[in-house]
């Protein structure tokens, strides 16, 4: 298979078009302005998909891009929302674009209120009334600015309460990044289950079976079949709806207990929905909630921050290894060096179908088509 961060098992089974980063951000940035995107905001957008696809992970990557713009065309999502400051106190602010203002706009402008926040006082931490949906980019931002940034997202329900059956929890994402010096910058950014929910519905949709552990039947029972997942009848509307349930980091009380945490505290700290209230089926859906948090390491440390992060990291590197165990790394090291990789050959190798679908967004723009490069299966990867 395609080479991929650690932990993400899942991996999209179709041939694989070979297309220059380049022509792709033409096309999709061109989309996003189309729906109403100033040119900067567009580029941000398309960015986030793209990553992804970059690193190798085709869930969440350039395939979502068609849905979200028809969704746009449909005057479902807002993508030029006014986001306003709707309660603030020193180093705390409530943001809110709007009920189909696009998450990744809102949460985007949450985080840079919470980066002068940072600057001024410290820490800065805001609430937005949406969903971050990724939160890589997010936290970024923070450590971009040489900050420590944290981001978590309310999302929809996957999760069963330990020892029950019926899924009334989100997976609990969560990320944290913190600035280095010679080195990358250290990002976290997970789940609290066992698997994705992106990676055990790509499974189900090409027909193949999980590991163990991972997911749990509608009726509570253990089981390996992805299809088990998925609401079929949701699905088909273009909702993310589950019959089955994920299982909580480790299948035990302290994974359940940060799943359960974190969705309380999305709810809590934005002013918006509990994920029982986000079920697709609901004739009226509650809101999103996303927290995004700035940290100024120099209010505590005066000293070099970047230098205590790099020696953190170097001794840590430096640890004993197993026999067959390579290197040793830290959060967020393999998905950034994948990236800088990819980004230098200046192509990127995408699923058939995602190229296809952004032909015929070009076609629709009446521009030119992504160019295609080469041909590959997933086993030519290797």
């Amino acid at each position: 298979m395609s080479e991929r961060t650690y932990g993400q098992w899942w991996d999209s089974d179709e041939a694989r078009v070979t297309v220059a980063v380049a022509d792709l951000r033409r096309v999709g940035r061109a989309a996003y302005e189309s729906v109403g995107a100033t040119p900067d905001d567009a580029a941000f957008l398309f960015d986030v998909n793209l990553d992804k696809a970059v690193q190798g992970d085709h869930a969440r990557g350039l395939g979502k891009v068609p849905g979200i713009i028809a969704l746009a065309r449909a005057g479902k999502l807002d993508m030029h929302p006014t986001v306003a400051v709707v309660r603030e106190r020193g180093a705390t602010a409530l943001v809110d674009g709007g009920p189909i203002a696009f998450g990744r706009l809102v949460c985007r402008d949450a985080m840079r209120l919470a980066v002068t926040k940072a600057r001024e006082h410290g820490i800065g931490m805001v609430g937005a009334r949406s969903s971050a949906e990724i939160l890589t980019p997010f936290v970024r931002i923070a450590v971009d600015e040489g900050l420590v940034g944290l981001a978590l997202v309310q999302s929809v329900p996957t999760v069963a309460p330990l020892g029950g059956y019926r899924p009334l929890l989100g997976n609990a994402p969560l990320a944290i990044a913190v600035p280095a010096g010679r080195h990358d910058p250290v990002i976290l950014d997970m789940s609290f289950t066992q698997s994705s929910a992106s990676g055990v519905l790509m499974a189900a949709a090409q027909g193949e079976q999980l590991a163990p552990g991972l997911l749990l039947d509608e009726h509570g029972v253990p089981t390996t079949d992805a299809t088990a997942f998925p609401d079929p009848a949701v699905v088909a509307t273009g909702g993310i709806g589950v019959r089955g349930t994920l299982t909580p980091l480790g299948n035990n009380h302290k994974g359940y207990a940060m799943v359960f945490m974190i969705g309380l505290l999305a709810q809590l700290v934005t002013d918006t929905s509990p994920p029982w209230e986000l079920f697709y089926d609901l004739p009226v859906r509650g809101r999103y909630g996303t927290v995004l948090a700035a940290i100024d390491p120099s209010a505590f440390d005066p000293g070099d921050v970047g230098a205590k992060v790099d020696a953190f990291i170097d001794t840590v590197a430096a640890a004993p290894r197993r026999p067959g165990v390579d290197e040793i790394l830290y959060p967020g090291q393999r998905s950034q060096q994948l990236k800088r990789d990819r980004r230098d050959r200046g192509v990127v190798e995408v699923p058939r179908s995602h190229y296809e679908g952004l032909c015929r967004l070009a076609d629709e723009l009446s521009i030119p088509h992504p160019a295609e490069a080469a041909l590959l299966t997933p086993e030519a990867e290797r």
